[in-house]
């Protein structure tokens, strides 16, 4: 009983100490990432609310077979969407408060020293002139999210752009649908995505108007994660992070590059950004895993 209550306030200090870590992260970010983050979640709270509470009973008897699957499903995208969204600030990549060891498999010439963070750089890891901290496997900046793509968050950023993909082409087809039979959309409503003309005409959108702007949005939306998610998908499958080059001692094969970014469990992980899925490598001594992978 002791053991488990000992286990159990261990676990809320270690939570406790990464939501310390990642409210720190947040204060020192730009006014406009956080007003581009806020943005965000809030377009993807009214888009679930106009469906749920508009579009759906609309469309569809309540409660029926019809409205209940798409509900369901809006709200299993939605969920992944803003769960791996969050999941992707929460998780910290970065060296701070980790043991950074190195093998006997790296040489010196592998290893740099960060004056700014005061500490020896292990292979993969660069220095954000944002964040001001060096990554482990730093692979890019989001500035949606306020944060770095690295060793221990890359995963939630993959699941991120596929559920953006996925829940923008959803809403496509949705509203087309109910826009097709419900709302007349007129030639003089596309005006509405000229902004100098609607500031002189004045802002009397109809619902016209509304409905061509939710649809631009979601193909704007669909466009740009589809095609980040073709970009960082190839870079997974080769083994490689933005970085680097097409050629890669990192490259394991596909089945152990698909288990280095999305851990153990890779193949469930689409599921939910809760399910426990170890990473076999640390993000420090990459030399050591790639020679002992090769003398196997």
């Amino acid at each position: 009983m002791i053991k488990r209550l000992f286990c159990y306030r261990f676990m809320i200090m270690m939570t406790l100490d990464q939501f310390w870590k990642f409210l720190n992260t947040v204060r020192k970010k730009s006014f406009t990432e956080i007003i581009l983050c806020l943005f965000f979640l809030v377009l993807i709270f009214a888009y679930y609310c106009v469906n749920v509470f508009h579009i759906l009973p609309c469309m569809y008897r309540l409660p029926s077979v019809l409205y209940l699957t798409h509900m369901l499903s809006l709200t299993f995208m939605v969920f992944n969407l803003l769960a791996n969204f969050l999941a992707v600030m929460y998780a910290d990549s970065s060296v701070i408060g980790r043991l950074l060891t190195i093998s006997k498999y790296t040489s010196k010439e592998d290893i740099t020293y960060c004056y700014v963070c005061q500490c020896n750089v292990p292979l993969r890891c660069w220095h954000c002139d944002i964040c001001n901290v060096c990554i482990l496997t730093r692979d890019h900046h989001c500035t949606f999210s306020t944060t770095c793509v690295g060793h221990y968050n890359r995963r939630y950023f993959l699941w991120f752009l596929l559920y953006l993909s996925v829940a923008s082409f959803y809403e496509i087809i949705l509203i087309s649908y109910y826009t097709y039979y419900k709302v007349t959309i007129k030639f003089s409503d596309l005006m509405v995505l000229v902004p100098f003309q609607s500031v002189l005409t004045g802002f009397h959108l109809t619902a016209g108007q509304i409905f061509v702007v939710l649809l631009t949005l979601n193909f704007i939306a669909v466009t740009i994660s589809s095609l980040l998610l073709i970009y960082h998908l190839d870079k997974v499958c080769k083994g490689l992070v933005c970085h680097e080059k097409q050629e890669s001692i990192y490259d394991l094969g596909l089945m152990r590059n698909l288990e280095t970014v999305f851990g153990e469990k890779w193949y469930i992980t689409w599921i939910s950004p809760f399910i426990e899925s170890k990473l076999p490598y640390n993000g420090i001594d990459w030399q050591s895993h790639v020679d002992q992978y090769k003398t196997k």
